[in-house]
């Protein structure tokens, strides 16, 4: 569970952009601020379904507290006992039972649950007696505790679907689904992609310290020709790399062999050479991933890079070229010394 406040919200013109379905959702976005109803989010993983989950915590009418955000991918523990840290015990009251008044929710303003389809049997069983009803009273009578939060759920998945082959509860998917958004891949709002990714490059250009360099024209073009799988999730990684490299050729290279890819056929003997490159290029992608978030936490210093990935300082330097990240590029042993380079 993850508590946070949500003052670093992109622009409402990055969030929602200018393509009709996106401002199509902006509007059904703006017309439920007002009631405290459910809100369940559905689109494709990267989508950007958490960030309107904030948008509309940030926005909603009369609503106060904390944006609390569970993963319900998380099983570990019950899906109370994640949430039940975020709540104020009244009287110093420990009683864990969800139904006890003594537990006072005015202290979430949004409950954010995200991966709902992950959601194991019993915690299904749990988060549905846990959600407001404002028929159902709490213990002596009182108010149910929940009735101030908000409820925004996000799923990557079809959840009717899910009901419909016994995957998922019925009663607490109508329960969460009161109103329904659909969050649109960016391949069907492209028009939206540049605002996006500039977006992006200003961030992590100020993050890092380096020079802010506007993407050249053939990026752009190889950009709108891609079909981003991972969305802008994926967009904002890309955007990262190419800060962090300071060159477009190797994001060019991994734009045009993510495209080769994709368009093999799809035989049965091809089938099997697909799977597995997507497995290597799956692995390959989150080493890379990876190595670029130690080099980022280390400010380019390799050594302290390998040593937080567990790996020496020669295996780390043959996986950044196997991964095509330039040695010249990240062989620094201080962030001064990436900024001049860079300059």
């Amino acid at each position: 569970m993850d508590t946070i406040n949500v003052p670093g919200l992109p622009p409402d013109a990055v969030i929602f952009g200018k393509s009709s379905m996106m401002l199509e959702l902006e509007a059904k976005i703006r017309r439920v601020l007002g009631a405290n109803l459910p809100i369940l989010l559905q689109g494709e993983s990267g989508t950007g379904k958490a960030t309107l989950s904030k948008f509309i915590h940030k926005h909603s009418k009369g609503t106060a507290g904390s944006y609390v955000r569970v993963h319900c991918a998380n099983n570990t523990n019950t899906l109370w006992e994640s949430i039940k840290p975020a709540f104020v015990v009244k009287d110093g009251q420990t009683n864990s039972a969800i139904s006890d008044s003594s537990l006072d929710s005015s202290s979430i303003g949004t409950l954010f649950l995200e991966d709902l389809e992950e959601l194991s049997p019993k915690n299904q069983s749990q988060l549905f007696h846990l959600l407001p009803d404002e028929h159902v009273r709490g213990t002596n009578g009182q108010p149910n505790p929940w009735t101030k939060a908000r409820i925004v759920s996000a799923t990557a998945r079809n959840l009717r679907q899910e009901v419909n082959q016994n995957g998922f509860r019925r009663d607490l998917f109508y329960r969460l689904a009161v109103v329904t958004l659909e969050v649109p891949p960016l391949r069907k709002r492209m028009e939206d992609l540049l605002v996006i990714a500039r977006y992006f490059l200003q961030q992590y250009s100020e993050n890092f310290g380096l020079s802010h360099r506007p993407f050249p024209d053939v990026l752009v073009e190889r950009m709108h020709h891609y079909g981003w799988p991972g969305n802008i999730r994926e967009l904002e990684n890309f955007v990262c790399r190419y800060v962090i490299l300071g060159s477009e050729e190797p994001i060019l290279r991994e734009l045009s062999r993510d495209k080769e890819t994709a368009a093999m056929p799809g035989t049965a003997s091809s089938g099997e050479t697909l799977l597995k490159d997507v497995t290597r290029r799956a692995v390959a992608n989150v080493e890379r991933e990876m190595i670029l978030k130690a080099l980022e936490q280390h400010h380019g210093n390799l050594k302290r890079a390998a040593q937080s990935l567990g790996i020496s300082y020669r295996t780390l330097i043959n996986k950044m070229d196997q991964a095509g990240l330039p040695r010249t590029r990240h062989a620094t042993r201080s962030h001064e010394d990436l900024k001049s380079r860079r300059r």
